[in-house]
């Protein structure tokens, strides 16, 4: 149910980095995050309003600087 919640906003999942990602809303999922968070709340942070101009990730624990910076390369 998860996966389509997350299918079905576009989000697509990246083997290399094995998170689902949507270019368009600049939003990234860790699996680990999609696993351990409810449906609910999984709806709710796709449709949270971001900062389009920037990557939003969502990890269980917060990214390093550094993890972030070579996301955002890699991602576009």
């Amino acid at each position: 149910m998860k996966r389509d919640i997350l299918q079905q906003a576009n989000f697509r999942f990246n083997f290399d980095r094995g998170m689902y990602v949507n270019h368009d809303a600049k939003k990234a999922f860790s699996l680990e995050f999609i696993d351990d968070h409810a449906e609910e709340e999984l709806a709710r942070r796709i449709e949270e309003s971001t900062d389009t101009a920037r990557w939003t990730f969502y990890f269980n624990s917060e990214p390093s600087e550094g993890i972030k910076r070579e996301l955002t390369r890699v991602l576009g």
